[in-house]
């Protein structure tokens, strides 16, 4: 039967290498993770730019419309 100061040294052991494993596989894993996460938040607009953006595309839509009803208004009278 194992005493407790050979449980402790299994412990001591474990813990050792399972710090080993964290560093050495999960760490790297997740600094690659933070600097892809990184990489897409610096590629993303800002939202205030896309809000801007929405409202310009909204305005220009409504201007299209009005020139297709003018242009076809035109061709009728021709």
């Amino acid at each position: 039967m194992l005493d407790e100061k050979d449980l402790q040294a299994i412990d001591a052991l474990i813990a050792r290498r399972m710090g080993a494993v964290i560093e050495a596989d999960i760490v790297p894993k997740f600094d690659l993770l933070a600097d892809g996460q990184k990489m897409i938040l610096e590629t993303l607009a800002p939202k205030s730019k896309v809000e801007e953006l929405e409202e310009e595309i909204a305005f220009l839509k409504s201007v299209i419309k009005l020139h297709s009803e003018d242009i076809a208004k035109l061709k009728k009278a021709l």
